[in-house]
């Protein structure tokens, strides 16, 4: 009878994880992508073993977080400036909190969403933030800027006026709209207010470097380095070897100078193939998911304030 017991207390009862979490989670996209995108793949992508999981995934099946209760993914229009995204996420952290009862959070940005959250915090002294994590950002700025610059649309491309006519024909159709995005937001990536203040030479981020950010918060950089001596199917060796020689190592968009920021308290550089290591993936990296997990756990809070005494 016992046995019996205990099997349904198993069955019935609440999953318990071996790690809980201290406080919220929110996510940060980078520009160009949708909170979906950069933080979850679909279940039918992971099975074919075509993408790995994807941080909100991974944070929900192994950290014990509820997507909505106390792990939020924070979208936002990555076509305008940063100054503007950054108030939209106070304002949305402040709900976040409400939501999850909580005095604080946690973040985790990847690519421009690092700048974000350090806009964001400028001048704060007491913070609602305990951690900040950031993944590939471009804290010194980014070389494809220039790239984005060269690249602006035209009148009288072909593209451009098809384009129009697209949207003209769309409606109010929810996956053609989408479609029509996605295209549109790459071919138009050099318009966006928000890249041309990602300049390495640029205000921005001249400016950045003299935000303010309390030392209450923990902040860790996480830089990823694709290896040249790897070849890929998608990203060939010939092609790393050319953005390495032409700009230094890093993710192929950012480089590994301008991912590491001095202020962290803690640095880690993923290295690897480019097909699981150049920046838009680098959210979906097993060894990524893995030190942000480690950053958040209690544990490790706790191994750093006994560092103290």
């Amino acid at each position: 009878m016992i046995f019996l017991f205990l099997a349904l207390l198993l069955i019935f009862s609440n999953p318990v994880f071996a790690y809980q979490p201290e406080r919220p989670v929110v996510l940060v996209h980078g520009i160009g992508f949708k909170g979906i995108r950069a933080w979850q793949s679909a279940s039918i992508l992971q099975y074919l073993g075509i993408k790995d999981k994807g941080m909100a995934n991974f944070l929900e099946e192994s950290g014990g977080y509820t997507l909505g209760k106390n792990l939020f993914i924070y979208e936002y229009d990555a076509m305008v400036p940063i100054e503007h995204i950054a108030s939209e996420l106070s304002l949305a952290i402040e709900e976040y909190m409400k939501l999850a009862h909580a005095d604080n959070v946690d973040l985790v940005c990847f690519s421009m969403g690092g700048l974000v959250a350090r806009t964001m915090l400028n001048g704060q002294t007491n913070p609602p933030v305990v951690n900040l994590i950031t993944i590939a950002t471009p804290h010194k700025g980014s070389y494809w800027v220039g790239v984005a610059e060269s690249l602006k649309p035209q009148p009288e491309d072909w593209l451009f006026r098809t384009l129009g006519e697209l949207r003209d024909r769309v409606g109010t159709d929810y996956y053609s709209l989408e479609i029509y995005r996605f295209i549109d937001s790459i071919y138009r990536f050099g318009e966006y207010p928000s890249i041309q203040q990602m300049a390495p030479d640029g205000d921005f981020v001249q400016k950045i470097e003299s935000f303010y950010l309390s030392p209450k918060i923990n902040v860790t950089c996480i830089a990823g380095y694709v290896l040249p001596a790897f070849d890929s199917a998608f990203i060939p060796e010939s092609f790393v070897n050319l953005i390495t020689d032409r700009f230094g190592p890093g993710d192929l968009v950012v480089p590994l100078h301008s991912a590491i920021w001095e202020r962290a308290n803690q640095i880690f550089v993923v290295k690897g193939r480019p097909d699981i290591t150049w920046h838009s993936v680098l959210p979906y990296h097993p060894e990524v998911q893995a030190i942000v997990k480690h950053i958040l756990s209690r544990n490790y809070m706790f191994e750093r304030l006994e560092s103290f005494n």
